[in-house]
């Protein structure tokens, strides 16, 4: 799911934006602080390996993470589709590469957790 969003982003991004570099600046910066919020949530997760398969206790947490990210690029998508002109507005460009950096932030801080667990995990086997 995370790559659906990534690429799907980046398409836009490149494709359609008025100011790609900038807003790929923005995207890039505002994914870190995205990928730290999401590891904290994770932090406390406990996870465990089962058949072979890491598993992560029951949480809502990932569900939120897709919904969240779907909603809003749902809605800056929309915006776009009504308002076609802010593809070339400068400060919807920082907006958007903002937005939609700490959004992918949030699913690497989620994916880079699982796979410290899983590395800790199969040490200790």
């Amino acid at each position: 799911m995370p790559v659906i969003f990534i690429i799907w982003g980046l398409d836009t991004i490149v494709n359609q934006f008025g100011n790609p570099n900038v807003l790929l600046d923005f995207y890039v910066v505002f994914l870190i602080p995205g990928f730290f919020l999401s590891y904290l949530l994770y932090k406390n997760k406990s996870f465990y390996i089962k058949n072979g398969l890491l598993m992560q206790e029951g949480s809502v947490i990932p569900l939120i993470v897709m919904l969240v990210n779907f909603l809003i690029k749902y809605l800056l998508n929309v915006i776009l589709a009504t308002r076609p002109i802010l593809y070339n507005d400068f400060q919807f460009n920082i907006f958007y590469g903002c937005i939609c950096g700490f959004t992918i932030g949030l699913f690497f801080g989620g994916i880079f957790k699982s796979m410290q667990a899983k590395k800790q995990l199969s040490v200790r086997r």
